[in-house]
C-alpha cells in the first residue's frame, strides 16, 4: 500500500514513522514533509489541491491528514472526489475544530458537557453579556490563532478588553466562557463515522516554562497515557462525551472518518469538553504513536472505507509509557527570530526524534528550521518515571545552542490547569 501523509510538523513525522513500521506499507509520500521526514519518505511539496490530486492519483491508496489546514482548504474533499480514501473529516465536519462557535453549538445541541458558553457577533453584544454575566472569564477567537486565540481573565474589565482585542485581530464571532478548575486531559479516538476505537489518552503541556508558567504555546511536551486516568474516569469520558459526540456527528449527517482528539477539563463535576481537534494533537501524537503496537496502515485503511470494528475498544497499545519533550528556539513563542544550532542527533540511539519544519543544510550537514518548535524527543519506558528518564537522557546527548525546553515533562505530579 502507498500512503500520503499531509503536513510538515513533528506530528506528521511521527505518523510517517509509525506507518513505516507497518508491514502492509510499500511507500510513503509526505506533502510537504520536512527534512527529517525525507529520511524515510518521498516529500512532494505541491501548492494547490489540483497539483496534489494529479500526482496522487494512481499512486496512492490512502491519504492521512496531519494538519487541519488540509481540512479547511478543501484538500480532503478534493481527495475523496478523486477516489482516494482519506483519514480526515470533510470540510463541513472539520468545522468541529476550525470553528469554535460551530463546536459550541454542536456541544449544546447534543447535550455534551462543556463550560457555560455564549457566542457573540459584535462588541456591543460582548459588552452587554459580560456586564450581565460576571462568570465570563475566558474569551476565545473562533478560528485558528496559532495558540494565541484564548485569553483567561480575572475581571469583567479584563474580559471586555480581551474581547475588543480579539474582534480587531481575529474578527467575529467570539466565544465567551466560564473558567473551569481542574486538570486538562486529551482523549483521542479513531472513527469511521459510525463505529469508533479508543486511541488512548494523553496530557499536553501548553505553557512555555516549567510548572505551567509563562505564555501559552502550541505545546511543549506530552505524556501518554494520561497519568490520572482511572477505569471509572475513562468510562465516564466514553459515556458522557465520546459516544454522544460520535452519535451527534451521525445525526447531523457530517461525514467524519479519521482521528478526533477531545480536549477535556476534568472537574469535580466530571469531564467537560474544552475543544475538539479534528486530528491527533501535536505533541500528543508523538507520545501516543510511540506506544502503538500493530499495523497502523491497515487500521487506517479500514477506517477510511467505513469498516472499523470492535466499537469502543482500545487498539494495540503496549503497557508502557511515553514522554515527549519539545525543543524550541530561544524566545519562543514571543520571539522566533533567534537562530538555533542543533548537533549530535545521531547520538540518540534509544528514543525517537521527530522534526518540525526542518531542512538539511547542504553546507555543513546541520539542520535549519523555519518554525518556533524545532524537534520533539520521545522516550518510552515501563513506568512514567522510566520514560521521563529515557527522554531526558537522550536530550542530554544532543548539542543545543539557542534552544529552550521544559525540564518537568512527565514529572510524577500532574499539573493543575484552568481555562
Amino acid at each position: 500500500m502507498n500512503i500520503l501523509v499531509l503536513g510538515s510538523g513533528a506530528r506528521e513525522h511521527a505518523l510517517c514513522h509509525a506507518l513505516f513500521r507497518s508491514p502492509s506499507v510499500h511507500k510513503i509520500f509526505a506533502c510537504p514533509g520536512n527534512g527529517g521526514i525525507s529520511q524515510i519518505c518521498n516529500c512532494i511539496p505541491f501548492s494547490t489541491n489540483a497539483e496534489l490530486i494529479k500526482y496522487a492519483s494512481n499512486r496512492v491508496e490512502l491519504a492521512v491528514v496531519g494538519s487541519s489546514k488540509f481540512v479547511s482548504s478543501g484538500t480532503v474533499d478534493a481527495l475523496v472526489t478523486a477516489g482516494i480514501p482519506v483519514i480526515g473529516p470533510a470540510a463541513d465536519a472539520g468545522r468541529i475544530e476550525t470553528s469554535k462557535a460551530f463546536a459550541s453549538h454542536f456541544l449544546a445541541r447534543h447535550n455534551i458537557p462543556a463550560p457555560m458558553t455564549q457566542v457573540v457577533r459584535n462588541i456591543r453584544e460582548a459588552q452587554k453579556f459580560i456586564a450581565e454575566n460576571p462568570w465570563v472569564k475566558v474569551v476565545k477567537a473562533d478560528g485558528f490563532a496559532r495558540g494565541t486565540g484564548v485569553a483567561v481573565t480575572s475581571t469583567p474589565e479584563e474580559a471586555l478588553e480581551a474581547a475588543e482585542v480579539f474582534f480587531k485581530v481575529n474578527g467575529p464571532p467570539l466565544i465567551l466562557q466560564e473558567k473551569l478548575e481542574g486538570i486538562e486531559c486529551s482523549y483521542s479516538i479513531l472513527t469511521d463515522g459510525n463505529q469508533w476505537v479508543s486511541f488512548s489518552s494523553s496530557q499536553d503541556y501548553k505553557r512555555v516554562f516549567d510548572g505551567e508558567t509563562g505564555p501559552t504555546t502550541g505545546g511543549m511536551g506530552s505524556v501518554s497515557p494520561f497519568p490520572d486516568l482511572t477505569p471509572e474516569l475513562e468510562e465516564s469520558i466514553r459515556q458522557r462525551v465520546v459516544i454522544p459526540t460520535v452519535h451527534g456527528l451521525m445525526q447531523d449527517k457530517l461525514i467524519y472518518r479519521g482521528f478526533l482528539s477531545i480536549q477535556l477539563m476534568l472537574t469535580v463535576h466530571g469531564p467537560r469538553v474544552l475543544e475538539f481537534n479534528a486530528r491527533l494533537g501535536d505533541p500528543e501524537t508523538q507520545s501516543i504513536l510511540a506506544r502503538f503496537r500493530g499495523n497502523l496502515a491497515t487500521l487506517l485503511f479500514d477506517c477510511s472505507r467505513g469498516c472499523l470494528d470492535a466499537t469502543g475498544s482500545e487498539v494495540a497499545f503496549g503497557r508502557n509509557w511515553a514522554v515527549s519533550v519539545v525543543l524550541a528556539r530561544a524566545g519562543y513563542p514571543v520571539d522566533e527570530s533567534i537562530e538555533p544550532v542543533i548537533r549530535g542527533l545521531d547520538e540518540v540511539k534509544d528514543g525517537m526524534i521527530f522534526h518540525s519544519s526542518s531542512v538539511r543544510s547542504e553546507n555543513d550537514g546541520g539542520w535549519k528550521f523555519t518554525s518556533g518548535r524545532l524537534l520533539t524527543v520521545t522516550g518510552v519506558g515501563e513506568t512514567l518515571s522510566d520514560a521521563h528518564s529515557a527522554c531526558y537522557r537522550d536530550i542530554d546527548r544532543i548539542s543545543l545552542q539557542n534552544v529552550h525546553y521544559r525540564t518537568d515533562i512527565g514529572a510524577e505530579k500532574t499539573p493543575s490547569s484552568n481555562t
